[in-house]
């Protein structure tokens, strides 16, 4: 483990439980003597996903009613200025569970990233410590995939997607009461022991989705729907914990990953830009402590400053690695030493749209945001940045970035070797179904150039959101117009703009549109994923296989698991009679996707079709049957079934087959 601690900024997001374990001492500020002992805390870490401090009523939204975050509130330490170290789901919950910036631990978006196998996080030391530790996740962009559940014994993620034709916004989340559903049996079982648990809800994040009452009750603020939504859900574990006396033992923190621009500096939602609405979160520590009840403290705490608050309250030990200070100290009103700088990033403008980055810092008064035209803000003030104060303000300019590349040096040292790597097809299709869209631009491609200033680009970032959204609801017409407006009023076009016209040609028919659009997607970025893909089909569909196999190969080049690719290609040795060639492609399927039916029945047709390895075929349709896929893949199945068991001579499992294959009313080959 690297010895390094940087104490950098400040503080966090999260909810503690306690039950009946461990010792933790709370110390008033200047002395020396424990001001209240409580022994062994289990702990409940709450996440809630976007949601802004100021979307809550104990943070003075008077149009939202928060009854449960507003009880927790009133019963702890209520922190006025939290921000979250970059408006994205995954790196700010790595950030939270490690106490590193991304800086260090590497991880700067939403897919294509992981978590390094050997960052020390909360979960893995609750583990070291003999707790028992379960996660209850409400999307896919924490799915274990990337990282996050390792040190826990349960992560219900769960997102099984091979069942679903199409990605949709629904297959990659699911609401509160779910999250409650599985996480309150889970914590019911352990109420006795010690535990770690950690729930996640997404429900503020859009598309909104609100259940009545709440869809009729807010009608016209979706948001604060959401959240609202969510905070009931949240009830159910306020009575857990109040029914089975845990109260009296429980520390409970709650907190945002990030929050929500809802329009403002022209953004609809987070990820683009690092202003307020997006950076800062609400975050509430409270415990049995009367000491503590009702305080609100306006010291500059970050996301960051969540797992040393955590260590120090039930007594793990600190990672060495830490870049963040303990909250303790200004849960009974003292403060914290080191530098009060808290840092922000977002990486998406340039892995996206190959723009520039944003990196910023303040300290709950003063704000700098890096950006190729910089910005300052007295935030206190000016809440709303309205007024660039750098030209206004040199002075205080200059020695705040000094601050901010000297932060940004030590943070960065020793710093996990991480970068974005190549998503799968697949992977994109879910991220976008969360609304985490663009063309995933080639970051290599990027390194040493400034990139257009986010500032100068947000209409054209909006505009192409507005067109991917059109032509994934079916309104292909509608995506190009806003397109070429678009690239009429800014020449300097984004692989994406090529890439939504393409798609929309595509739905229109338009194949011959379609490939010159593609084309020239990818005389902008060579390596765009699924364009290699799409040329791939119309040229299939035009019956050039040649040219079909040729661009099928250079889409698995560029990403060597892309399933519908190997897929298609497999089809094409198959129309043009290469049989060995298309079995090694449809086991590189299988790889890709081992829960696809079809890949299993295919290479059981080439079985029965060489008249050999028929127990072989028997085994893969079986394999391909028991996966349940539609009644017309179904029946494909026990067809092939049927013939295979007819060549071994078992005649009766043939005839069985054969049934089946006609009860489910005589399924095609899709092929």
């Amino acid at each position: 483990m690297r010895s390094r601690k940087l104490p950098l900024l400040a503080a966090a997001a999260v909810v503690l439980a306690g039950g009946a374990a461990a010792l933790f001492v709370l110390r008033p500020a200047g002395g020396p003597s424990p001001a209240v002992r409580l022994r062994d805390p289990n702990v409940i870490l709450v996440t809630l996903d976007t949601t802004r401090a100021d979307g809550l009523s104990c943070y003075g939204n008077t149009n939202v009613r928060t009854p449960t975050v507003d009880a927790f509130a009133a019963r702890g330490v209520r922190f006025e200025r939290c921000y979250t170290q970059t408006p994205l789901t995954l790196p700010a919950h790595t950030t939270l569970m490690s106490g590193t910036l991304p800086l260090f631990h590497g991880v700067r978006d939403n897919g294509g990233f992981f978590v390094p196998q050997k960052l020390p996080t909360m979960a893995g030391l609750f583990k070291e410590k003999g707790y028992e530790t379960g996660a209850f996740v409400g999307a896919w962009v924490l799915d274990s995939k990337w990282g996050l559940n390792r040190g826990f014994d349960t992560y219900f993620d769960d997102f099984d997607l091979s069942r679903f034709q199409t990605i949709s916004f629904d297959t990659v989340r699911r609401p509160a009461n779910e999250v409650l559903d599985a996480a309150l049996p889970w914590l019911e079982a352990r109420k006795d022991k010690r535990f770690f648990a950690w729930i996640h809800l997404y429900d503020p994040h859009s598309p909104y989705q609100l259940p009545p009452p709440f869809d009729r009750e807010y009608a016209g603020r979706p948001y604060l729907g959401a959240i609202a939504f969510a905070d009931a859900q949240l009830g159910r574990l306020h009575r857990f914990l109040e029914s089975n006396g845990l109260l009296r033992t429980t520390v409970v923190i709650i907190a945002g990953d990030h929050g929500e621009s809802l329009g403002e500096h022209g953004e609809a939602t987070h990820g683009f830009f690092i202003y307020q609405s997006v950076l800062r979160v609400p975050l509430i520590i409270a415990a049995p402590l009367p000491k503590l009840r009702g305080r609100v403290c306006s010291e500059a705490v970050g996301l960051v400053d969540v797992l040393p608050t955590v260590c120090e309250l039930v007594g793990l030990n600190v990672p060495n690695d830490v870049q963040s200070r303990s909250l303790v100290p200004a849960l009974s009103g003292g403060r914290r030493g080191g530098q009060g700088l808290v840092y922000s990033e977002t990486y998406y403008p340039r892995f996206h749209y190959g723009w520039s980055d944003l990196k910023g810092v303040q300290d709950g008064r003063t704000k700098l945001i890096l950006a190729p035209t910089p910005e300052l803000y007295d935030v206190a003030a000016d809440p709303g940045e309205t007024r660039n104060l750098v030209y206004e303000r040199k002075k205080v300019y200059e020695d705040m970035r000094a601050a901010a590349e000297s932060l940004i040096a030590g943070a960065g040292r020793n710093a996990f070797a991480s970068g974005p790597t190549k998503v799968d097809a697949a992977t994109r299709e879910r991220l976008a179904a969360l609304g985490y869209v663009g063309s995933f631009t080639d970051p290599g491609k990027t390194v040493g150039r400034p990139g257009a200033d986010p500032k100068d680009k947000i209409a054209v970032y909006n505009g192409l959101a507005r067109a991917r959204e059109a032509g994934l609801a079916g309104r292909p017409d509608e995506a190009i117009r806003i397109v070429r407006d678009i690239l009429a009023a800014d020449p300097e076009a984004t692989a994406a703009a090529y890439d939504i016209l393409g798609a929309s040609d595509m739905a229109k028919n338009d194949l011959a549109g379609a490939a010159e659009n593609f084309r020239k997607a990818l005389g902008l970025d060579p390596e765009l994923m699924n364009a290699h893909y799409r040329l791939g089909w119309i040229a299939e569909k035009q019956g050039r296989l040649g040219d079909a196999e040729a661009e099928y190969l250079k889409e698995i080049d560029i990403m060597p698991g892309h399933f519908k690719a190997l897929y298609n290609l497999a089809r094409v040795y198959h129309a043009t009679g290469r049989p060995d060639k298309e079995r090694g492609t449809l086991e590189k399927c299988l790889e890709a996707d081992p829960k696809f039916a079809l890949t299993y029945f295919y290479i059981a047709r080439l079985d029965l079709e060489r008249g050999e390895g028929y127990e072989k075929g028997i085994e893969l349709a079986r394999k391909g049957v028991d996966l349940r896929p539609a009644p017309a893949e179904l029946a494909l199945g026990y067809s092939l079934l049927a013939a295979l068991y007819k060549r071994t001579g078992d005649e009766a499992r043939a005839r069985e087959c054969a049934e089946k294959a006609r009860a489910l009313s005589g399924g095609a080959d899709r092929r």
